[in-house]
């Protein structure tokens, strides 16, 4: 058990008068997520991806059912014999044969059940190690320091609904005073503000959309949030019109990276056009249609293979994300490391129908100019293939010029104006996990 944990165990449930103290008295650092987490991470530049590979590989195909009934016998040496001999998976594989992935070990290493979120159809439940956060905690720890990060204490603002008459908890464990992700009102938003500033917080921890939201209502009410420094964004990927208010506008650093509750590959944000893969965490390959790797300049899905579970290792799984491959690498931690210059996530969710039977993804149809900083919010809505609904937040600028551009960009992009309309909503639909929906799609196919 880390330090955290102990802490946590300890103040739960407890009034923030005594836990506000708690948080500040609670200057352990990394430390507060144990020794073996600090261990670890001190391991990472050491880590030889190859030999992870053939190691997990060789261990799934000896002691996992579903891998020793399809490759009985084989054993990997290599990468390349690797990419050759083993074939890919992908959610609807795992999930009908669930029980075949799990490890005839897993009765004797400690594990919980995660599940993913469902956004593409049926949840996925995993069976995780419960001693996984040594090693989660050691990488997202890893890039929250290169953004800035001192383990100072966290703005938490996640879609919590705090119990009536609580403006606020504290968790001085993760040095976290967490908000209510749903009250927006100019009122909470001062004392959200006070709070902050009185207890020296300078960092959000958010949902992108979250951070986003709050950061435009601060500047709506004009309450000066100037002393906000480091955004960790978590769960959402940053688009165009939310890095320039976040970074360009609000002057917060933007802190994030591409994870999934697989957890199987893990890529840091650097900038808007620079994301670096984290091959310490897992075997990263971006795979073409043809099923071989992308080349520089081609969008490829995103396929990982674990290295840290062996309850229930997932190989060569298809994750239904996408990443445009370049020829780049960069120097992080004193290790080279793969760039790609941008990431798409779940793209059959994210696809818009236009009316001439093609598709698109909704990164294709942002709005790069000034028109975008007059919105607080987007959303794109589709009944029917070929029609698509806007739903908009209007900003505090926002007027019938921006109404005007919009109605033309969107026409523009789904092949006439006829075809778009413009909804005005006070709020963004949201999965009942909080995360924002970019697309939302209720096309019947079938009915067409």
């Amino acid at each position: 058990m880390g330090i955290a944990d102990f802490l946590k165990d300890k103040v739960s449930g407890a009034p923030n008068w005594l836990t506000l103290p708690l948080l500040h008295m609670n200057r352990l650092g990394p430390m507060s997520f144990g020794p073996s987490m600090i261990r670890f991470k001190k391991s990472i530049p050491n880590i030889d991806p190859e030999e992870k590979l053939v190691d997990m590989v060789n261990y799934a195909i000896r002691h996992v059912p579903y891998y020793r009934d399809r490759y009985k016998g084989l054993s990997i040496r290599s990468v390349s014999e690797f990419e050759n001999k083993i074939g890919f998976i992908d959610k609807e594989e795992v999930t009908k044969h669930a029980s075949e992935f799990v490890s005839e070990l897993a009765c004797k290493i400690p594990h919980v059940v995660r599940s993913t979120a469902g956004t593409t159809g049926k949840p996925l439940h995993m069976l995780i190690p419960s001693d996984r956060y040594i090693t989660e905690m050691a990488f997202v720890t890893g890039a929250w320091e290169r953004a800035g990060w001192d383990y100072g204490i966290r703005a938490s603002i996640r879609r919590k609904v705090l119990p009536k008459g609580k403006d606020f908890i504290v968790n001085p464990a993760t040095r976290e005073i967490i908000f209510d992700g749903y009250r927006t009102d100019e009122s909470y938003l001062r004392k959200m503000r006070d709070v902050l500033k009185r207890n020296g917080v300078t960092t959000l921890y958010a949902y992108t959309s979250t951070a986003f939201q709050l950061l435009k209502q601060f500047k709506h009410y004009g309450i000066d949030v100037s002393f906000l420094k480091l955004a960790l964004l978590t769960s959402e990927g940053v688009n165009d019109m939310q890095k320039r208010f976040i970074e360009d506008e609000m002057g917060l650093k933007i802190s994030s990276f591409y994870g999934h509750t697989e957890k199987l590959i893990f890529i840091e944000r650097v900038d808007s056009d620079t994301h670096a893969i984290e091959d310490a965490y897992g075997f990263t390959e971006i795979v073409g249609a043809d099923g071989l790797s992308a080349k520089a300049g081609e969008s490829g899905e995103l396929v990982g293979t674990t290295f840290y579970n062996r309850v229930m290792p997932l190989i060569r799984y298809r994750t239904g994300d996408y990443a445009t491959v370049t020829d780049r690498r960069i120097e992080i931690g004193n290790r080279s490391r793969r760039v790609v210059s941008s990431i798409e996530g779940r793209r059959e969710k994210n696809l818009i129908y236009r009316h001439d039977g093609t598709t698109a993804s909704a990164t294709a149809f942002e709005i790069h100019d000034e028109h975008v900083m007059h919105v607080d919010g987007l959303q794109y809505v589709q009944h029917k293939p070929g029609y698509m609904v806007v739903n908009v937040i209007k900003g505090a600028n926002f007027t019938d010029v921006d109404e005007a551009f919009m109605i033309q960009h969107y026409g523009h992009a789904m092949g006439g104006t006829e075809f778009v309309s413009l909804n005005y909503v006070d709020s963004l639909v949201s999965e009942p996990n909080g995360k924002t929906l970019t697309v939302i799609n209720n096309c019947n196919f079938n009915r067409q």
